[in-house]
């Protein structure tokens, strides 16, 4: 019997060692999106100013110059798609990782109340990452089952995928070459648009051009209410006091005079598949949920002496113009309720006219590029008043 026994507990541990090896081949093997979620690994203590959100955040947000030369604990939270559920899973366990009166931007974008990935695959891959990176008593998706199979095992749930152990090993990408920019399937189909999609219908009836004549300076009826705590609107903030930055952001001539007609048509089929993504096949733009999940972490910031900042991140004309004004109207009403409800600032970059049609700041429609998060933030320095009061006292 004790034979029977040892040789159980022998086969059992070098089943084990198999497997560990086996996964160890794997992931050197297979893109399991470990790239993106690094730096999760090396959160500091003591974050003074921070970020959650999704890839508008991730690309928009770069707090090297204030880390690197001003000594600042910073930490960009953002991942692809990601929702404000896992924006308050990740900083409800992190919360004592942050100083007193530290700064957390809180990016709120077009689709944020309702769900960006919206195909089963999409949403899969989302939830799997968080098990690398948050506890199980944070995960919202918690099962022992995907745990295992998918993130300490993930050979398990190969599938034909287990013929790349046959193959060399790959090389994950850097960060920063990951965050440069971020690709969804929709936009594979970019290619097939053609001149007239930019005449498309909005949701609203419009036309295109319609919408651009709404929305390209950035001045529709909703702009007027979106204003912050302090009293400014999202116009004053882009007239803010002079600064180098805004000499620096002046173009002169048409995009296509200075980017050329085949970079603003890419632009253009671009902002349409990012449209079609955030706003296509949606019986609701607007979920109760989710703004529930947005007051949760407000109230999780403030009940940890951190300070929450609403912000919309600066898009292009080339995706705003597809935006319907109705919309626009509803989406500046929920975040304005919330914010004078809950005593927070909101900023609002989204049709800011330093950066809507400079597309050398972008990397697609609506996503900053490093050149473009770098100036962004600069900006933010300057322009969030409780950003810049909390740098001139610490």
């Amino acid at each position: 019997m004790k034979k029977f026994i040892v040789k159980c507990v022998l086969a059992v541990c070098i089943t084990l060692c198999c497997l560990f090896y086996l996964d160890m081949m794997y992931e050197q093997k297979v893109s399991t999106g470990m790239s993106e979620i690094n730096a999760f690994h090396f959160i500091p203590e003591n974050i003074q100013i921070a970020n959650v959100g999704s890839s508008h955040g991730q690309c928009a947000f770069n707090w090297d110059t204030l880390a690197q030369e001003r000594g600042y604990e910073t930490f960009n939270f953002a991942l692809t798609s990601q929702s404000f559920l896992y924006d308050y899973s990740l900083i409800n366990m992190h919360k004592d990782d942050f100083s007193p009166g530290s700064i957390l931007f809180i990016p709120v974008s077009y689709f944020s109340f309702n769900e960006e990935a919206t195909s089963p695959e999409d949403q899969e891959a989302i939830s799997v990452r968080y098990y690398r990176i948050l506890s199980p008593q944070y995960n919202p998706d918690y099962s022992l089952y995907k745990d295992l199979v998918t993130v300490r095992f993930p050979i398990l749930s190969a599938g034909d995928e287990i013929f790349e152990l046959f193959k060399p090993p790959i090389i994950f990408p850097s960060l920063s070459e990951n965050k440069k920019n971020v690709v969804y399937a929709a936009e594979a189909q970019a290619g097939e648009s053609t001149a007239s999609d930019a005449e498309s219908m909005t949701d609203d009836g419009r036309t295109a051009a319609d919408a651009e004549s709404t929305t390209d300076d950035g001045q529709t009826a909703a702009d007027a209410e979106s204003t912050t705590d302090d009293g400014r609107t999202a116009a004053d903030a882009e007239s803010a006091a002079d600064t180098g930055n805004t000499a620096d952001a002046a173009q002169e001539g048409t995009p296509e005079e200075i980017y050329g007609a085949e970079t603003v048509q890419e632009f253009q089929e671009k902002g349409l598949a990012r449209y079609r993504r955030h706003f296509e096949n949606r019986e609701e733009y607007f979920e109760a949920d989710k703004r529930q999940k947005l007051v949760d972490l407000i109230t999780l910031c403030k009940e940890n002496d951190i300070v929450p900042v609403l912000i919309t991140t600066p898009f292009t004309i080339y995706y705003n113009q597809y935006v319907s004004a109705d919309f626009l109207y509803d989406f500046y009403t929920v975040i304005n309720d919330i914010a004078l409800e809950y005593g927070v600032s909101y900023y609002d970059y989204s049709h800011d006219e330093r950066f809507q049609t400079n597309l050398k700041y972008f990397g697609d429609a609506d996503h900053l590029n490093e050149e473009g998060a770098v100036y962004f933030t600069g900006l933010l320095t300057e322009e969030v008043a409780e950003l810049s009061a909390y740098l001139e006292t610490h």
